[in-house]
């Protein structure tokens, strides 16, 4: 399907792939289903997080919205019901800092960190699919898992010496 044009919640206009469209309406549409209203911040915070992959930390979002939209607090109340409602998920990098994607749900995928610049790139491969599966057949219910990577970017190893020399292992 072609792109098309259309203007995200930083006031930018961007390339969108129609299905973003699709996915926000989707997404809406859950929100109805649970009992939750559709405020002016979780739909500038459901098309940031379509339009833009993440994952962002609340105070990055807030910076993304429009000027004046709502304050810090609404952004991370907002985060909450996005986020029991699965349409967010929460990624924890062990740096006390939460960030929150969209959860697209058919393109499950993890994090590759940087321990020196704190980049963070897409792994889109996951090979712990078939260890949920093993603990369904165990009798577990609700089975979830996280899975991030830490290590030190191509970029950082570079500016420390080709060998990698001080890099913490």
């Amino acid at each position: 399907m072609a792109s098309s044009k259309s203007q995200c919640s930083d006031g930018h206009s961007h390339h969108v792939h129609p299905a973003h469209g699709e996915a926000l309406e989707a997404a809406l549409a859950a929100l109805r289903k649970v009992g939750h209203r559709i405020t002016l911040p979780r739909r500038a915070l459901l098309e940031t997080l379509i339009c833009e992959h993440g994952p962002f930390t609340a105070e990055e979002l807030h910076k993304r919205l429009p000027a004046g939209l709502c304050d810090l607090v609404t952004v991370y109340r907002s985060l909450g019901a996005l986020e029991e409602t699965d349409l967010v998920r929460r990624c924890d990098f062990g740096d006390g800092i939460y960030r929150y994607e969209f959860n697209t749900g058919e393109n499950h995928h993890h994090h590759i960190i940087c321990r020196q610049c704190g980049s963070v790139r897409t792994l889109d491969v996951c090979f712990a699919d078939g260890l949920e599966r093993l603990v369904r057949q165990m009798g577990y219910a609700q089975v979830t898992h996280t899975l991030e990577i830490f290590g030190v970017c191509v970029a950082c190893q570079g500016a420390r010496g080709a060998n990698g020399a001080g890099l913490p292992a």
